[in-house]
């Protein structure tokens, strides 16, 4: 009876154990402008950790939004293949993301796997900060023993107050995995507050594999900041734009003068028409009229004489 129940806890302890490192990759895991994942998991031999950070910042003068994708993947160390309890999230932010920490702490029991990466493009809307290269603070402190050392680059990097600070203090338990390497490139703007901190005092175990790597590129993009008109030129930062200066409306011409409309001709008639004769009567008198006239004058002198002979005979 104590036989089984032994046999019956050990199965339970077995079964709770990838309950309990599922349970902590996710409390350990935020989306945020403060972003972190797998920091403090695995602390027991042959665990696997994957840790996969995209970032697309957008900068403005006002300050801005970011696109973060993560994917994360815990269980049994080995290559990635194999890793298959994972998850992936993709979450749009109001805010620029300022700081990624993750994989610190993490698969200190011997013969873990650490795989790592953060990626962080800042695109600078509006703005135009400048880039230059990212400063560095990583594998201070690590790979002792074993012979076998981390592929650093770059190396010596010693920054203090670094924008990328990883794999210090990390795989010191001999006999390192020869493919384990750090990596940190890219460029960063005094335009953007950016911290990476990762793979810190993990892979401590005997045996280990760490890959940890982190990028950051700096852009400047031509789309209009929002809010602002299409076409618009960007504004360097700090600078007061003068007001623009409104146009004085233009004079409105005075009307013109209405001309009063020409008299209308009259129509001109042919000679022969009625108009031009009765003109032609009233101007003088014609020759018909005249004969008229004589022809009257000599009628009435004929009935007079005959008037007056007839007189004469009666008496």
């Amino acid at each position: 009876m104590r036989r089984f129940l032994a046999i019956l806890l050990t199965g339970g302890l077995l079964l709770l154990g990838p309950l309990a490192l599922a349970g902590g990759a996710s409390a350990a895991t935020t989306i945020a402008p403060t972003t972190t994942c797998g920091n403090g998991v695995g602390n027991v031999g042959g665990r696997g950790l994957i840790c996969e950070v995209t970032i697309a910042n957008r900068i403005t003068a006002s300050g801005g939004s970011a696109t973060v994708t993560v994917r994360e993947c815990q269980g049994a160390a080995g290559p990635p293949a194999t890793q298959t309890a994972c998850t992936k999230k993709t979450i749009s932010l109001t805010k620029p993301v300022t700081a990624v920490t993750q994989c610190n702490d993490s698969l200190n029991g011997g013969g873990g796997t650490l795989r790592c990466s953060v990626k962080v493009t800042n695109e600078f809307i509006g703005v135009s900060p400048g880039a230059t290269a990212v400063t560095v603070n990583q594998c201070v402190g690590s790979a002792g023993g074993g012979g076998i050392t981390i592929v650093c680059d770059p190396f010596p990097a010693t920054t203090s107050g670094a924008t990328i600070t990883q794999c210090n203090g990390s795989a010191n338990g001999g006999g390192l995995v020869a493919s384990s390497s750090c990596t940190a490139t890219g460029t960063e703007s005094s335009g953007a507050a950016l911290k990476i901190n990762q793979c810190n005092g993990s892979a401590n175990g005997g045996g280990a594999l760490i890959i940890c790597s982190a990028n950051v590129t700096s852009n400047t993009s031509n789309a209009a900041a929002p809010g602002s008109s299409p076409g618009a030129t960007p504004a360097s930062p700090g600078a007061t734009p003068a007001p623009s200066t409104t146009p004085a409306p233009s004079t409105t011409p005075a009307p013109s003068a209405t001309r009063a409309p020409s008299a209308t001709p009259a129509p001109s008639l042919p000679p022969t028409s009625t108009t031009d004769q009765i003109t032609a009567q009233r101007s003088g008198t014609s020759p018909l009229v005249l004969v008229g006239l004589l022809f009257l004058v000599a009628l009435s002198l004929i009935t007079a004489f005959r008037r007056y002979g007839d007189r004469r005979e009666v008496r």
